[in-house]
């Protein structure tokens, strides 16, 4: 500044020296010695007018506010994460595998049922007498539609089984339980041999008070940024950094966020769909996750993020996901404060177990069960919290992969289960666990507009680990909005 014979009061240095890394310090002092030449009278002072003036309101701290930076660091403990346990076995025995390994741990969830403890086998249905009944755990294999009535395909280690279903509410519970689900069923025989269901039930989670931190500390829920997208909404994403740098105010929420966790679909990646390079501004993976690491490095270094991948990152397809190799995301590797795991993941955040999964299944799970719609994912989210697990349907949309083990079996029940992938924003609570999709920073595509789909972007959800409550932050094109 002093090359330029341009000297600066107190005040004004002040500003220059706090301004946000999302500004360019440069543009501002070529914009000060524009002004600064106009003035007549005080041409080589800057003061804090001068700045005011070029500084865009909203980069401007508001008077007598100011971030605290908190002493305590963040506390991340990753419980699960399928990144370095994912091995993959020959189809038709991983598959075997894979399914076995589902039945026995959801078997084992059931037994803990105090209405479930005494489960039969398919063998045990058909060995049943007239009269008698039994209750028996499987997999729903089918569901076959029939007049007034639905036949049920149950199988188990021992074998497979066929029940009538004529009850309404019966029909009902079997209908809304996903495909490769664990049933129960309570079977009868009736005179003519037939075997029929007069209840079904799904594994759930038990009702109960959820585990909360004895921090007043706050997690903020991202997904879906889409970096790299001609519809990233970098702009809104920049004022959410501003935000978290406490420069626009409301320090009270500010000062108490600890954690950024972003489930999945960071960058919008390359060859995901038909077309897609066509609405790219950036076509190398690599390079969208360097302009990612760019801003993110804006988030405070006391606030950790914690990312997982999604469908769009370069990574398999097939769940469960691995974290995103150091090779292709290099600057995200290189944050201090930035740690990478697979898909799904089980972290917990000052004692608050959450469960991230990015929800490429809400797919399956929409289109094959009757009410359910894109605009209310937690309905989907909470069936997948019932059926404890997160992917339950093979050979539909979602791809998985034949393992020895079934990471997608929600053995633990979390207190925040967090997902995206369909852009749209909603939270409710079920039986104690917080259910969050978190949206999209992505405007609406051409694909989204032709299926009829509206995101809502640009909405942060803020979780209070202390009671789990959540409030909103909306930075998009009509405002900062707080609620």
């Amino acid at each position: 500044m002093l090359a330029l014979g341009l000297i600066l009061e107190a005040e004004a240095f002040d500003m220059i020296a706090n301004l946000p890394p999302e500004l360019n310090v440069d543009s501002v002092i070529e914009k000060l010695v524009v002004v600064k030449t106009l003035d007549s009278q005080n041409g080589r002072v800057v003061t804090k007018a001068d700045l005011e003036s070029i500084i865009p309101p909203a980069s401007q701290p508001a008077a007598g506010e100011k971030l605290v930076v908190p002493d305590q660091a963040p506390d991340v403990e990753v419980n699960s994460d399928p990144t370095m346990g994912v091995s993959p076995i020959e189809a038709n025995e991983g598959f075997k595998a894979l399914f076995e390994d589902r039945y026995l741990r959801l078997l084992s969830v059931m037994k803990k049922r105090p209405d479930t403890r005494a489960l039969g086998s398919t063998s045990t249905a058909r060995g049943l007498a007239w009269g008698q009944k039994a209750k028996v755990a499987g997999l729903l294999l089918n569901r076959i539609n029939r007049r007034g009535s639905l036949d049920l395909i149950i199988d188990d280690r021992v074998g497979t089984m066929k029940l009538g279903c004529q009850d309404p509410e019966v029909m009902k519970a079997a209908l809304e339980a996903p495909l490769d689900s664990m049933v129960v069923v309570e079977v009868s025989k009736a005179k003519s041999g037939q075997l029929y269901a007069s209840s079904l039930t799904l594994p759930d989670i038990p009702e109960r008070r959820a585990t909360t931190s004895s921090h007043r500390a706050y997690a903020v829920l991202l997904s879906d940024l889409h970096i790299g997208s001609r519809m990233f909404l970098q702009e809104d994403f920049s004022r959410f950094v501003l935000w978290l740098n406490g420069q626009l105010g409301d320090l009270d929420v500010v000062s108490r966020i600890r954690y950024v966790v972003i489930a999945g679909d960071l960058i919008d990646g390359v060859g995901v769909y038909p077309g897609q390079e066509f609405q790219l501004s950036e076509r190398d993976p690599k390079n969208q996750y360097a302009l990612a690491a760019k801003l993110l490095s804006g988030i405070p270094s006391h606030v950790q993020i914690v990312v997982s991948p999604g469908n769009h990152d370069p990574v398999r397809q097939a769940l469960p996901q691995p974290a995103v190799s150091v090779e292709m995301a290099e600057p995200l590797y290189k944050m201090e404060n930035l740690r990478w795991v697979g898909d799904p993941s089980y972290v917990k955040l000052y004692g608050v177990t959450f469960l991230v999964f990015h929800g490429k299944s809400l797919d399956d799970v929409i289109a094959t069960t009757p009410g359910l719609t894109y605009s209310r994912p937690a309905d989907a989210m909470k069936l997948l919290l019932r059926a404890r697990h997160l992917a339950p349907t093979y050979g539909k949309r979602t791809a998985l992969s034949p393992e020895q083990r079934d990471f997608l079996v929600i053995d633990s029940v979390p207190e925040v289960f967090h997902a995206g992938h369909v852009h749209t924003f909603e939270e409710q609570t079920y039986r104690g666990t917080l259910i969050v999709n978190s949206g999209t920073w992505q405007a609406q595509t051409s694909f989204q507009a032709n299926m009829g789909l509206e995101p809502t972007p640009s909405v942060v959800p803020v979780v209070d680990l202390s009671t789990l409550n959540v409030v909103r932050r909306n930075f998009g094109a009509t405002g900062f909005e707080a609620n």
